[in-house]
């Protein structure tokens, strides 16, 4: 009787000691992917930025309709919920994530609240083919970039 009841209770503390287990490793890999999504996200937006930018500042060949194209993608982007990407604490060694991010979290929503209204304005912008609008769209979306980088990135 006593050895059934000692399987038992060793049993049981086995499950639980691999439940733990896996429960913190589903949390550090929440982590990782929530990390990488929130990477692929600003790798997407990094890249459209810097060809809308190259074409107005010259560097490369102006080209509506790529605006066109690069904008939409920006637009698409920023209307996913990237809030998704940044749980609470979810730093890491591949992050470049400050903690002041969720220190501040209501200025942080803030900003990207901002970035998104850009996004979508440089989108209209950039949709109507008028380059002089494009340009002028570009300050408001760079700074809303440049609002959340600032105080939130390392």
């Amino acid at each position: 009787m006593k050895i059934n009841k000692l399987k038992n209770a060793l049993g049981i503390s086995l499950i639980t000691a691999a439940l733990l287990v896996s429960s913190s490793t589903f949390a550090e890999d929440s982590f990782e992917r929530e990390i990488e999504y929130r990477q692929g996200v600003m790798n997407i937006l990094s890249w459209n930025m810097k060809h809308i930018g190259g074409m107005l500042k010259g560097k490369m060949p102006y080209e509506a309709e790529k605006i066109k194209t690069h904008a939409a993608d920006i637009a698409s982007v920023a209307s996913l919920d990237i809030m998704a990407g940044f749980p609470e604490d979810s730093t890491g060694e591949d992050s470049s994530a400050l903690e002041d991010i969720w220190m501040d979290f209501e200025n942080f929503e803030q900003k990207m609240a901002d970035f998104k209204t850009a996004a979508k304005d440089m989108n209209m912008a950039a949709q109507s083919g008028d380059k002089a609008a494009v340009g002028k769209a570009m300050g408001p979306l760079g700074k809303s970039c440049k609002g959340c980088h600032k105080p939130f990135k390392n």
